[in-house]
């Protein structure tokens, strides 16, 4: 029998899988985040996993789920954090978190992509109305997929 804690990693890395798809369709080339800062004088789009960005408001290391450079569209780049819940849990709980490292900590601006049908009520509705200058939007899976389909990304 699998464990919560395995399934939902299995299920969120689906998500993950979904957004790494949509970045490598829009023309995002994967960069190792070794190569991070030397990468960012390409004139391409690239991407990456797992970059360090910042401290979080409890003086811990934050690593963005995606970060990416766009020469024209995310000049100062991009942070895509994901966030998937299919069944109670307490990822719905890290979300003010999330959200404050946000607007307190990131250093450049940031979307979530949440999904997954898991989380308690109002909860996603409560991250929508915290998007500002710094969380520029809060999408589900299709959301995100048709704005990406609009050349957004």
């Amino acid at each position: 029998m699998e464990q919560g804690g395995s399934r939902a990693n299995r299920t969120g890395k689906r998500l993950e899988e979904f957004i790494t798809h949509e970045l490598e369709e829009s023309g995002y080339t994967y960069i190792d985040r070794m190569k991070w800062k030397i990468a960012l004088y390409l004139d391409q789009p690239i991407y990456t996993r797992q970059l360090f960005l910042c401290k979080s408001i409890y003086d811990t290391a934050v690593y963005g789920d995606f970060t990416l450079f766009h020469p024209k569209k995310y000049p100062d780049c991009l942070v895509i954090e994901s966030k998937w819940q299919e069944s109670s849990g307490s990822v719905d709980e890290k979300l003010p978190f999330l959200v404050s490292n946000i607007k307190e900590r990131f250093p450049i601006n940031a979307i979530v992509v949440i999904d997954g049908g898991g989380f308690k009520k109002g909860a996603i509705k409560w991250v929508q109305s915290q998007i500002d200058g710094k969380l520029l939007n809060v999408f589900s899976m299709s959301d995100f997929h048709k704005w990406v389909n609009k050349g957004n990304l």
